[in-house]
């Protein structure tokens, strides 16, 4: 008797598994009442994470190692913290453990070093599980712990030079994994800063942000595109419609009018204008900074666009249904963030 190879099906199983844990994990963390609570929800979905991302290749299992180390380092702090409250010791303390663990799992300046290295070797969907997903619950507990106005001026001067590092990091960078790795530090930035004031507006920003990023990513997924090299692929030189979605994607994330990431900026600056006014002003010069970037791979792109307009362009329902998608995601729904934000 013949049995079937089932390891395809395991492994299937094992991610959906890994996944289901993962947001269970977030969930247990956003709902917790208590800061153990909190704790234990992110070492689940930690946990569920590290075997979601595990890979085949060497490069993959190293990537995943030094996230591992990284994330291991930032729970140490955060369960100190957590620990000296419990016990009553040292509030100013403890508060400055718990900024120290967080700002380490999300890879804010001045714990920005690993992101780059980890990304750089991950598959498209370990990245924008790393980039999006895993940044839910820290924003979230940064966000409650920074209503306190106990650090404000602080936290300032981090996402200020977290958008410095994040922009100016992402000069030159050909690799397409390791440059939205960059731009997440320096979104990240934007993010921070927004804590401090209403939890809507960070909301609103971080779910537009992670739609953009979760349709980017997919569509360098689809076309099997890592860096400018692979631009000579032929399902890039035959999914034009795909890389024209992809350029509008980039446009938006940097915050480029008339794009859906212009009213991000727009919605950031009213948020924090009026208490930030210097912190704000430099992190939208940084945007402009970031935009050269995002023009260098769109124009990387469009040097090879010439190529693909030919009989071989094959436009696929999917490739169409994108395209239409990344119209009204980045042009029509721009407005609808004001909406969202004034609830």
């Amino acid at each position: 008797m013949v049995w079937p190879n089932m390891s395809g099906l395991v492994t299937n199983l094992s991610m959906v598994v890994s996944f289901i844990f993962c947001v269970v994990g977030i969930l247990m963390s956003l709902v917790s009442i208590s800061l153990l609570g909190v704790w234990v929800g992110i070492e689940l979905n930690f946990l569920a994470v590290i075997s979601f991302m595990a890979g085949n290749s060497g490069e993959e299992v190293e990537g995943v190692i030094k996230y591992y180390i990284i994330q291991i380092l930032g729970s140490c702090f955060n369960l100190m913290s957590v620990l000296m409250v419990m016990n009553g010791m040292w509030y100013s303390v403890s508060g400055t453990m718990l900024l120290v663990g967080m700002f380490i799992k999300l890879g804010a300046f001045p714990f920005h070093f690993w992101v780059a290295p980890v990304v750089k070797n991950l598959p498209w969907a370990s990245c924008g599980v790393i980039l999006i997903l895993q940044k839910i619950v820290p924003l979230w507990v940064m966000s409650n712990y920074m209503h306190m106005k106990s650090e404000v001026n602080f936290m300032e001067v981090v996402c200020v030079l977290g958008c410095c590092f994040g922009c100016f990091g992402g000069l030159g960078v050909l690799n397409y994994r390791v440059l939205l790795g960059f731009s997440s530090i320096h979104q990240l930035g934007f993010m921070l800063m927004m804590t401090c004031f209403k939890s809507m507006s960070l909301f609103v920003y971080f779910s537009w942000y992670s739609m953009l990023m979760v349709v980017l990513i997919s569509s360098l997924w689809k076309v099997n595109v890592f860096s400018l090299l692979d631009l000579t692929k032929d399902t890039v030189l035959n999914n034009l419609t795909i890389m024209w979605a992809l350029a509008m994607y980039l446009f938006s994330i940097a915050g480029l009018p008339p794009f859906t990431g212009c009213a991000l900026k727009t919605l950031f600056l009213i948020t924090c204008w009026s208490n930030m006014m210097l912190g704000s002003s430099v992190c939208l010069m940084t945007s402009c900074v970031s935009l050269a970037f995002y023009l260098s791979m769109i124009m990387s792109m469009s040097v090879y666009w010439g190529k693909s307009i030919s009989s071989r362009v094959i436009t696929t329902n999917s490739s169409a249904v994108m395209g239409v998608m990344s119209v009204l995601v980045n042009l029509v729904l721009g407005p609808v963030v004001f909406e969202f934000s004034s609830m």
